[in-house]
C-alpha cells in the first residue's frame, strides 16, 4: 500500500497528504491553493447553474407586464 505524501507549507518536511497538523513542527496546514482541477462533476454543476439562471432572466424578460397591454393608447387632442 502506497500513500500520497506531500510537504509541511511551514518547515517542508515530508508528510502524508490528509493530515491537518505537521508531526515535525505541529503548525497547522492550509488547504489554500491545493484544491486541483475541477472536476467533472463541478463543471457540470457550475453549467446547470448557468444555464438555469439564463433561462429565468429570459422567460422573465420576454414574459409581457400587465401595466403595458391594459394600458390605453395615449391620445392627443389637437386645441384650435
Amino acid at each position: 500500500m502506497k500513500f500520497e505524501m506531500t510537504k509541511c507549507n511551514q518547515c517542508g518536511s515530508p508528510m502524508l497528504e490528509g493530515l491537518d497538523v505537521c508531526p515535525s513542527c505541529g503548525r497547522p496546514q492550509s488547504r489554500m491553493g491545493k484544491a486541483g482541477p475541477p472536476t467533472p462533476r463541478m463543471l457540470l454543476a457550475i453549467v446547470l447553474s448557468a444555464a438555469v439562471l439564463f433561462l429565468f432572466n429570459w422567460f422573465k424578460s420576454s414574459a409581457p407586464q400587465t401595466g403595458q397591454i391594459s394600458s390605453p393608447p395615449a391620445a392627443s387632442l389637437s386645441s384650435r
